[in-house]
């Protein structure tokens, strides 16, 4: 990887600029895949599509703020935690009204968030959706990392993320039955995978192994 100079990016509610990393060239050498699609390349990082703005806290998204070339390098990808986009979910969708004690309103707001909120364009909402979903995953249900059990609470609260995202995308079937699988919709999951037909060695391989976990009854998001 070849870093670049930093990419400077202004909050558009402080008006404060933000430092995070640029790159002039990389390679996905030693990269991982996952079956909720999520991948990570070592040598080729990318930057977060969602930020936080380090001086008043807000959070926006990346291609919506203008932006300019430094004069230092910087390394930060401005990632987030699932508490940080949780966070960023009850801004983008006007929930700082809601206290903390009431967070399960949520997901109300969730499931109907194009008939109360259109501030956020439809493609920033699925950046939403699965930065969420993936974030999750990382605390969760992801293969090679340190996962702990969730609480009922962060079950449902995934469980209309993901709703969300199968009922207002167009997505390819072969998602839509990993989706399935990590909900614990494990029949729904086989039933799809059954009638995917790709001729790619790598996707049939990935059917397939998709087809042991469900059958086993597992959510993990696997390595590919």
């Amino acid at each position: 990887m070849l870093p670049a100079k930093c990419e400077l990016l202004k909050c558009p509610y402080c008006g404060k600029e933000k430092e995070v990393l640029s790159i002039a060239s990389g390679n996905t050498f030693n990269s991982k895949y996952w079956s909720d699609t999520k991948e990570f390349h070592p040598m080729l990082p990318t930057v977060s599509p969602i930020q936080k703005c380090p001086s008043c806290g807000k959070y926006y998204f990346k291609a919506n703020v203008k932006s300019r070339m430094g004069v230092d390098y910087s390394f930060d990808k401005g990632e987030l935690t699932y508490g940080e986009l949780k966070e960023a979910a009850l801004q983008f969708e006007g929930e700082e009204r809601i206290s903390k004690d009431n967070r399960q309103t949520l997901l109300f707001y969730l499931r109907h968030i194009w008939q109360q909120n259109r501030k956020i364009s439809k493609d920033n909402r699925k950046t939403l959706l699965f930065e969420l979903m993936w974030a999750y995953n990382d605390k969760y249900n992801r293969e090679g990392m340190d996962i702990v059990e969730p609480s009922d609470k962060e079950r449902s609260y995934i469980e209309a993320v993901i709703k969300e995202l199968m009922e207002g995308y167009e997505l390819r079937d072969l998602f839509i039955a990993e989706l399935y699988r990590e909900r614990g919709m494990f029949e729904e999951a086989l039933e799809i995978l059954e009638t995917c037909s790709y001729t790619e060695d790598y996707l049939i391989e990935i059917i397939e192994k998709m087809k042991v976990y469900a059958k086993n009854k597992s959510r993990i998001a696997f390595l590919r």
